[in-house]
């Protein structure tokens, strides 16, 4: 993946790159159930610092997180020993486009906040038929995207301070190309140790994907279903009810 993890694991938390999940992971189980949804074992994908992983162990659910920077699964173990209850979960490190044979059966995949840092739409068919494979029958995916209208927003914001402590100050740019359709956020990091204040930099690389293509994508690569909603659950159509976030729930039947 295109971010530089290494540098950014250590403020991950703090500069909000978890926000979204930790957001949007009960409001995506909530929907799941209330339409039939049904299942314990659940797949996060680019799991990042265990933010979805923690509050669905918290609440009985059998998961499994992968990611492919081993600065950010470290952290991830520490916050999965810091969970309220006895929890049920494996960490695993490697590359969300190759998930391989030995995880088994799952009711539910996840991946919140990754799926524009894939590179092409060939990426993303590779995942959706490897999920398709580890997927029970009646079980569903579900992922979020930036949209193009949405990446174009981030993309036009400037330059920003992020956080700023007496410790840690983190400052954010943001450039759009719109050729390629693709947003990179660049990170300037100061931490001050003892007297001394050190720098970092890292960027992070998101591109825009057309969302009806996505959708197609999902229907050919064996899903019966491939549903795109706003982040209020509402029937997302490009040119109708344009969103800059979008939630696709696909099944497989």
């Amino acid at each position: 993946m295109p971010a530089d993890y290494a540098v950014l694991a250590p403020i991950y938390q703090q500069i909000g790159m978890g926000n979204f999940a930790q957001e949007m992971t009960p409001r995506l189980i909530n929907y799941a159930q209330r339409h039939e949804w049904m299942g314990r074992r659940i797949l996060d994908l680019g799991c990042g610092t265990a933010v979805s992983l923690k509050w669905l162990a918290e609440h009985s659910y059998i998961v499994t997180g992968i990611d492919n920077s081993p600065q950010i699964l470290e952290i991830a173990r520490k916050n999965m020993t810091e969970a309220k209850t006895g929890v049920n979960y494996t960490l695993r490190e490697r590359d969300i486009r190759e998930l391989g044979s030995d995880i088994g059966v799952m009711d539910m995949v996840l991946a919140l906040d990754v799926m524009n840092e894939l590179n092409s739409l060939r990426d993303l068919e590779v995942i959706f038929k490897q999920v398709f494979n580890l997927l029970d029958q009646n079980r569903l995916f579900i992922f979020d995207m930036h949209t193009i209208q949405g990446l174009t927003k981030i993309g036009s914001k400037g330059d920003s301070i992020v956080f700023n402590t007496p410790n840690l100050a983190v400052f954010s740019s943001n450039q759009y190309d719109y050729e390629r359709q693709i947003h990179e956020q660049h990170f300037i990091i100061f931490h001050r140790k003892d007297d001394v204040w050190l720098r970092n930099e890292a960027s992070r690389i998101l591109r825009a994907f057309p969302a009806q293509a996505v959708g197609q994508l999902l229907l050919r690569c064996g899903f019966q279903t491939a549903l795109a909603m706003n982040l209020d659950f509402d029937t997302f159509e490009p040119g109708t009810n344009p969103a800059d976030r979008v939630i696709f729930v696909a099944e497989k039947r």
